[in-house]
């Protein structure tokens, strides 16, 4: 299993773990804790890379959608596809 956590600036932490042995194959979970600014996503195991990476990308925007709520940030603007895009990036790191 892979871990990793990142800051984004002094907004929001985010830990991930990977290839977790969930319940099901190609599923995954993200938790916030708004109070702490921190959210914790699971990706657990799939049965190919594309599922990884459908996982991945799926608990990011999670991640993007709790992050633009508690800081009032449009989901359809600029702020929070550049958002996105440093979510994949980071995660990426992980596994790329």
């Amino acid at each position: 299993m892979t871990k990793q956590l990142f800051h984004i600036r002094k907004y929001w932490t985010v830990a991930v773990c990977y290839d977790a042995d969930l319940s099901e194959l190609n599923s995954g979970f993200t938790r916030t804790d708004f109070n702490k600014r921190l959210s914790i996503v699971c990706i657990g195991l799939c049965d190919s890379y594309a599922e990884f990476l459908n996982t991945v990308v799926h608990e990011a925007k999670h991640v993007q959608s709790h992050i633009c709520a508690y800081y009032d940030v449009p989901e359809n603007g600029e702020d929070a596809a550049y958002l996105i895009g440093y979510l994949i990036g980071r995660m990426s790191e992980a596994f790329a």
